[in-house]
């Protein structure tokens, strides 16, 4: 059993190693037939690996192309990847395989023109240098996942620095709003005071001379208390909601600060 079940290790190194060696083939361009070089990539999503080797023909080599037939086309330029000529350079992708194993076939044909395509037969030196291109490419496209992933990092960073300004502004407004809202309170606490105190002293003169007049007075101070009162009522509700919009925010700006960490650690790890 321990012999089998190395042989099925082995078998299983052999097949991942395989899938990242590049072999020469046969592809079709329009009705046209190519020759041409393959090789499968696992792990990422098809229309990643494509725009991975997009950018590296024209950010890392200055090739200028078209889509043509379903292939991603740079005629009659130098990429001094595969030599000193001018080339007329086609790929494609295609996700092969099946539903839980999948990965993504890259298919590369390189051409003096006229559809003359380098194969091992014509040119062994050119088309090692093909080889040697494909083979890399599983590297280069981890470098451009980690490319996007640097953009899209700071692109987030960005949207968390604009986020954490307004929450700032906000905790501030409220803040604000809070310290006004307290001193209304105190001021309407101080006016019900006073105001208490006068009932007193107008009930005592009441009841001292029982003039109507001073019925009346009582009765409009009793009515302004009561005002005074509901509005100091309605003032702490308002405080109330106040303090917990407060918290609230509070606690926005302190996951947006978590989040930030996180992200600023991420990014500086990949950025090294």
């Amino acid at each position: 059993m321990k012999k089998i079940a190395t042989f099925l290790t082995f078998v299983c190194v052999v097949c991942s190693l395989s899938a990242q060696k590049a072999n020469e083939t046969v592809t079709m361009f329009g009705k046209d037939q190519l020759h041409g070089f393959t090789i499968n990539i696992e792990n990422t999503p098809t229309n990643i690996i494509d725009d991975a080797i997009a950018y590296k023909f024209e950010s890392q080599y200055g090739l200028k192309g078209s889509k043509k037939k379903g292939f991603h086309v740079y005629e009659n330029q130098k990429c001094i990847a595969f030599g000193e000529a001018r080339y007329d350079i086609y790929y494609t992708t295609t996700e092969v395989g099946k539903k839980n194993n999948k990965s993504t076939q890259v298919t590369l044909v390189v051409s003096t023109g006229n559809m003359n395509c380098i194969s091992f037969s014509n040119d062994p030196r050119t088309s090692r240098n093909i080889v040697t291109f494909l083979e890399g490419l599983p590297n280069d496209v981890e470098a451009y996942k980690i490319k996007l992933r640097i953009e899209e990092l700071k692109n987030n960073l960005a949207s968390l620095e604009k986020e954490r300004q307004g929450l700032e502004k906000d905790k501030q407004k409220l803040t604000e709003k809070i310290e006004n809202t307290n001193g209304e309170i105190s001021r309407l606490s101080n006016e019900i005071e006073k105001k208490t105190s006068d009932l007193e002293t107008l009930k005592e003169n009441y009841n001292q001379t029982h003039e109507e007049a001073l019925s009346a007075e009582i009765a409009a101070a009793e009515k302004e208390k009561l005002n005074l009162m509901k509005s100091h009522t309605n003032m702490q509700k308002s405080l109330l909601k106040l303090n917990n919009d407060l918290a609230k925010v509070t606690s926005k700006l302190e996951a947006n600060a978590r989040t930030t960490e996180e992200k600023k650690a991420e990014l500086e790890k990949l950025q090294n």
